[in-house]
Order: structure tokens, then C-alpha cells, then sequence
């Protein structure tokens, strides 16, 4: 194979690379980045340990967040990684049960 090739296919191969792993990462911290900088009290987020809370207060670089009634913690803002989902539950989904009735003959 010719040196050139060779360099094609190395160049090839990180062009393949950033296109599938670098790029959608840089999309997602700019969503993220974006995310964090149009909080707003009221919203409903998660942040990167996992938890739960809705955003009470914001002091600059710093989110007051209710995780529980009455419990608020003080969270730095870039912990915050995205809103949380709506939990609207369908009404089909609610009056759904095991049906465990059996007739005996």
C-alpha cells in the first residue's frame, strides 16, 4: 500500500471517529450549556447524581432545588443535566389492574 493511501485512511478513519463519538458529545454539552443558562424557577429537573427537583430559587452559579416538600438543597447550577419528563399518567394506564378472577366450573 502507498504511503498516501495510507494517510487517506488515517485521516479517513479520524474524520469516522469525530463524526461518530466527538460531534453528538459537543451537541449535547451545548444543549446542556443551554439548559443551564435558561433555568428558570418552576422548572423541574434532574441533576447529575440522579435526583429529582423542582428549581426554587437561583443565585447565580448556585440552584435552590425542592426534592421534597419542604426539603431544599442547594445544588451549583452545572450539576444540572436536563428537565425531568412529564409524569401525565393516561387515564387507560390508571385503571389498568391484574385481572385475578377465575370461574370455577
Amino acid at each position: 500500500m502507498s504511503p498516501e493511501l495510507q494517510l487517506l485512511v488515517i485521516v479517513l478513519a479520524l474524520l469516522g471517529f469525530w463524526a461518530i463519538v466527538m460531534r453528538p458529545a459537543r451537541v449535547q454539552q451545548r444543549q446542556v450549556a443551554q439548559l443551564q443558562a435558561e433555568l428558570a424557577v418552576g422548572d423541574e429537573v434532574i441533576i447529575s447524581a440522579g435526583v429529582f427537583g423542582t428549581v426554587v430559587e437561583i443565585e447565580g452559579d448556585r440552584v435552590r432545588l425542592e426534592i421534597a416538600p419542604g426539603v431544599v438543597v442547594t445544588a451549583a447550577r452545572q450539576v444540572v443535566v436536563r428537565r425531568a419528563p412529564d409524569e401525565q399518567v393516561t387515564a387507560d394506564q390508571a385503571d389498568v389492574a391484574p385481572d385475578h378472577t377465575t370461574e370455577d366450573d
